[in-house]
């Protein structure tokens, strides 16, 4: 067996196999032997590691060839990328990955001889994206958004960052730019995966954001623990399955979830909305398309249907792959306890933005507040027995209406709390 040394840095540029093309490997070599000689740069392994391990563990003989072509380092470091960029089995992931280090490998080199002329000069920035992503060089260089994404990179993030996108996208769009400047300077724990392609700037960004509402959510519901009672309004934590009062109420106004797997919501809501309802009072209900139909029959049991009401969301739709519809709205189911004498009101409200940074099902108050404002007189009565976030509340407040919620969740009762309280 020919003496060889494993170099770590050079053993990290080769592609870690999985679980299964391990066991397939290590079949192949047990059954045929190592077919295919391993490959040394002055004794050091460069290719092969994974046939030299397996050919170790069953004592199973195997050749070598040395690569003498080589001249230094970063040149042994570009052979192993490009050898690794040859394989048939990569991930895009791991192709980005790999044209990451090849940036990298070739920028440390620093110069390059020009094929028709021998001199040696820098390579641009342009020259190395348009030579990779096989794009004309005069479009990069002429792309001035692109140029400057990249140089604010560069200069709020550093070159390391910056090569990390080269890796994976030719034209880096703005916010993805900004995104993963912010990830680094507030979740530089997620940069390792980010850099070596395992994770997207877009999951990296939604992982820093869910930490980030996380946290806000936390603080907001600490602050709110000891904060004085309002007579406009109350937030209690409740499950709507038992929970108690003896207020009657003018309006319910609410958004159940919309699972599949709380769907039974939708009818314990109308068996309670026939105590918490006045004499006369509306039950309206949002609720998503994919079980109107059982909604509607469930419903219609306890109370008097009324109408349906049409909640635009413009520019929020979420495509229901199911059912190969992408809706832009959703329904306000409206039920009476007796008969309605309220005020006319009309059948459509729209929505601005989604409101999620305090709720992951928040909707936006200023949706909220098109229902109320169009349904509600001042100093009416509203009840959200899934108040989560209390946006329908602050609504509620803006009205000139009285409020009462309650949500399952006490961390959402102090949000609630701590929103109204500064409303």
């Amino acid at each position: 067996m020919t003496k060889m040394i494993i170099d770590h840095e050079f053993k990290a540029l080769n592609r870690k196999l999985n679980e299964s093309e391990y066991k397939k490997l290590e079949a192949s070599i047990i059954q045929e032997g190592v077919r295919d000689p391993l490959v040394l740069w002055n004794e050091i392994l460069i290719d092969g590691h994974n046939r030299l391990d397996i050919a170790t563990k069953h004592n199973i003989n195997y050749s070598t060839i040395n690569n003498d072509t080589l001249s230094d380092r970063e040149e042994v470091k570009t052979w192993i990328i490009n050898n690794q960029l040859g394989r048939r089995n990569l991930t895009p992931n791991e192709v980005s990955y790999y044209r990451g280090k090849l940036y990298e490998s070739q920028k440390r080199q620093g110069n390059r001889t020009d094929l028709t002329s021998g001199n040696y000069y820098q390579k641009s920035t342009a020259e190395v994206i348009a030579e990779r992503y096989g794009v004309s060089e005069k479009t990069i260089r002429n792309d001035a958004e692109f140029s400057k994404a990249i140089d604010k990179v560069e200069a709020e993030a550093g070159s390391d960052i910056k090569d990390a996108i080269l890796s994976g996208v030719a034209g880096v769009p703005k916010k993805d730019v900004e995104d993963v400047i912010k990830v680094k300077r507030e979740a530089p724990e997620l940069m390792p995966k980010l850099e070596s392609g395992e994770m997207t700037i877009s999951k990296a960004f939604k992982e820093l954001r869910k930490a980030e509402r996380e946290d806000k959510r936390t603080q907001l519901a600490q602050s709110a623990q000891n904060l004085p009672a309002d007579d406009r309004w109350c937030v209690e934590q409740g499950d709507i399955n038992n929970y108690r009062t003896d207020k009657q109420f003018d309006f319910i106004i609410t958004d159940p979830p919309y699972p599949k797997e709380y769907l039974q919501l939708y009818e314990v809501l109308a068996v309670r909305a026939k105590e918490w309802l006045k004499p006369g009072g509306l039950l309206i209900a949002m609720c998503g398309q994919s079980y109107l139909n059982q909604i509607y029959e469930m419903m219609s049991k306890h109370l008097d249907y009324y109408w349906t009401a049409a909640y635009l969301t413009p520019g929020q739709s979420a495509s229901l792959w199911q059912k190969n519809v992408i809706p832009q709205w959703k329904p306000l189911l409206i039920f009476a306890k007796g008969e309605y004498s309220g005020k006319m009101f009309g059948d459509v409200y729209s929505s601005g933005a989604n409101e999620k940074e305090l709720h992951k099902w928040g909707q936006s108050e200023s949706g909220m507040y098109s229902i109320i404002s169009g349904v509600c007189l001042p100093g009416q009565s509203i009840l959200d027995p899934f108040c989560g976030a209390g946006t329908t509340g602050i609504a509620a407040i803006r009205r000139g209406c009285l409020f009462h919620g309650i949500d399952i969740d006490q961390q959402n009762v102090d949000i609630s709390i701590g929103r109204l309280h500064d409303s």
